[in-house]
This record gives C-alpha cells, structure tokens and sequence, in this order.
C-alpha cells in the first residue's frame, strides 16, 4: 500500500515529489496509514486530484489520496435526498451524477475541478451558490483511528475557508476526509442570484423558469468562455481570494473604477478587476502570466516552477497593494 518517492499529481504542472505516498480506498487502509506515518515519524496529509494546491518541490511526509468513489442514498422524501459521497469522487461527476437521478441544487457548481474531499476544505462556491448550503456532514479518521461525523456547524465553513484548511496549515495530526453527506433537493429550485448567470439564462431558456439542467449548461459554458481547461494550460482556477471589505472601503473602490457588491452584512471587490486595473491582465514572465480572459487565473505555459509562480503572485500582490491599499490573499494552499 505505501509506496516510496512518488511524484505528485497536480494541475500547475509543478514537479513534486513525496518520500511516501499511499492510496485508500476503505477505512482500514486509512488507518493503516496513520498507524505506520506515526511509527515511522512522519507527517501524513490528503491529496485529492492537486487541484487548488501549490506544491513545492519536495512535499514532506507520507502523502495519501483517498479513492472511494461511492454514492449511496441515506434518507429520501418528497424534498429532499440525502447522500453519502466518497472523497475520491470526481466533483463534476457527482454534479452530473446528482442531475441524472434528478437530485438538484449543485447545478451551479458544474465543472469545478477536484474531488469531493477537497470540496469542503475549500467551502467550493460559484455563481451564487456555496457548498455549505447543501452540506450535512464530514466523515473523518482522526490520529487515533477513530471514525468522526463532523456536522456541518463543527466544520466553520466561510469563504473558500474552513477548520480543515486551517487544520492542514497548523498541525501535523493526521486528519483524512473520507466522505461527506449533502442534503439535495427533489424538486428543481433554480438559484439565479449571480446576475451573469441570470442573463444568460433569461436570453436562452425557452420556459418561464430555466431547468436545473438548462442552469448547468450554462454554467459550464460561462466556465468554459472565460477559464482554462487544466488539461491544456496549467492552472489552479482562481488564485486570489475576492477581498471581503466594509462599506467605507467600497465607496473609495467605487470611485477608483471598482464595484464592490454586498456580501453577508459587508462588500466583496472582485480581485480579476483590482488585477486588471493594476495592469497585469494577459501579463506573463516567463514561464507563469496571468490568463487573458480572467486575469485571477494564473497559468504555468510549460516548466514554470512553484518557486517562480508564488514570486509572480508575490508581484500581482504588490501591485494591487500599493494601488488600492488592499491585500490580495491566496485561494490554493502551499504545501510543502
């Protein structure tokens, strides 16, 4: 099951490398892996599919990837569907998955990269709609090999934030997320907060009310329009954090050309217009530039480094600082 020096996938194309690394795919594997990163003294983390990670170039201890993929109905009645999802899972496989079995509510979360896993380390959200809306529970193994259901309130879930990113960040205590459990609606209940998304939909639909599945076409295409696919150019979706602001900031941002829009009792300023208004739109230096049609995306073009991408943030940072007096905070986690 361990298996020495592996190279780590992930979707920056930075070379990585662990000393251990393992597979699990059921309870006992995990343990089995705790237990021997104990006795071996060694720091254990997960790894999904590399998706919102920079990874240095040595990555330290043993490095686990959880496999189990299944999806298995818990409770069921006239509204609702509840589910228990395995961490492996491919996110948009579940999304497509989840409006097959005419399940909704993740409509809007259509092709975010990643595994299930990673979704509520991130508290994934798009177009108007976050994770922890549809969250129940998380299924971990703690260092003593005890299972633990965390119910939504125990995970502190904010943006793109929550206790198991913060854990991963200060403590060497093995933690593995092994499944989560969604609560899903059985009626279509279209979320078209996101006012983009709105217009679009209004434009194509042919009904008064576009159809969950109508909501994930669209969502895909917007996605599509203005993000790169992994598989062709390097990247790991949005690389800042949307600053989160109070209502004097946003009205000296407004009259700098930005338009912060409400967001739970604050304001939020889009980092892509603070990026682009401090000029680094379609930029590029070397290897790593920021991608032309959303410059929060930042790409590696081919044989960039983690230590050449994070000096370009670092830049991007400085810029947006000495612009705005605002500071940039990165989305992906740094592992090393």
């Amino acid at each position: 099951m361990i298996r020495a020096s592996a190279e780590l996938t992930n979707t920056f194309a930075l070379k990585s490398i662990a000393p251990y690394a393992a597979d699990l795919t059921t309870l006992d594997e995990a343990r089995q892996a705790i237990r021997y990163a104990r006795e071996q003294g060694l720091t254990l983390r997960t790894l999904g599919e590399g998706s919102n990670v920079v990874l240095l170039p040595q990555v330290k201890g043993l490095v686990c990837r959880v496999l189990n993929t299944g999806v298995t109905v818990i409770g069921m009645d006239e509204q609702y569907v509840s589910i228990e999802v395995g961490a492996g899972k491919n996110w948009h496989e579940l999304v497509s998955q989840t409006l097959a079995e005419r399940w909704y509510g993740l409509e809007n979360l259509a092709l975010i990269p990643g595994s299930v896993g990673a979704a509520p380390v991130q508290n994934i959200g798009a177009y108007g709609v976050e994770l922890e809306e549809f969250l129940e529970s998380v299924t971990v193994i703690r260092a003593d090999g005890s299972v633990q259901v965390l119910p939504t309130s125990a995970c502190a879930l904010g943006y793109r934030d929550s206790m198991f990113k913060r854990h991963f960040v200060a403590t060497a205590e093995p933690l593995i997320i092994f499944s989560v459990r969604l609560r899903l609606y059985r009626q279509p209940r279209v979320n078209l907060s996101y006012t983009e998304l709105e217009k679009m939909l209004v434009a194509q639909s042919r009904h008064s009310q576009p159809t969950p599945q109508e909501v994930a076409k669209a969502v895909i295409a917007l996605r599509q329009s203005k993000l790169p696919d992994p598989a062709q150019f390097a990247n790991a979706g949005s690389f800042f954090k949307n600053p989160v602001i109070d209502g004097s900031v946003a009205q000296r941002l407004q009259r700098l050309g930005v338009e912060p829009y409400p967001f739970q009792g604050h304001f939020k300023a889009s980092a892509a217009r603070l990026i682009d208004l401090s000029g680094w739109k379609d930029v590029r230096h070397g290897a790593l530039g920021c991608w032309p049609q959303q410059p929060l995306v930042l790409v590696n073009y081919g044989g960039g480094t983690a230590q050449d991408l994070l000096s370009f943030a670092q830049q991007i940072q400085r810029s947006v600082q000495e612009k705005f007096q605002l500071e940039l905070e990165l989305e992906p986690s740094v592992v090393s």
